[in-house]
């Protein structure tokens, strides 16, 4: 995913794209998100901390002594933290 554009237009990409926004909307729709809170949502969701979490650990480069399980849970709070503060913000 982060090798290439994903694009709704192109048949190949589309259909992953919306099942994975389908996946997503469905673990946010309690939160009563408007399209465009979603949307950013989805953005920090997927690009920001999982992609970027990730990638890193792939690449080895969470080389700190802490466990990187125990990092991706602190960022999981943190990310429901920030979808509160999404959806709270005015528009």
């Amino acid at each position: 995913m982060t090798q290439f554009q994903l694009n709704l237009k192109d048949p190949e990409t589309s259909p992953l794209i919306q099942e994975v926004f389908s996946f997503l909307k469905r673990v946010l729709q309690s939160y009563n998100l408007s399209e465009t809170k979603l949307i950013d949502a989805i953005r920090i969701v997927i690009n920001a901390a999982i992609i970027g979490f990730i990638v890193l650990e792939q690449a080895r480069l969470m080389t700190l002594e802490r466990s990187a399980d125990a990092s991706y849970e602190v960022m999981l709070d943190a990310l429901v933290v920030a979808i509160q503060h999404i959806q709270q913000r005015e528009s």
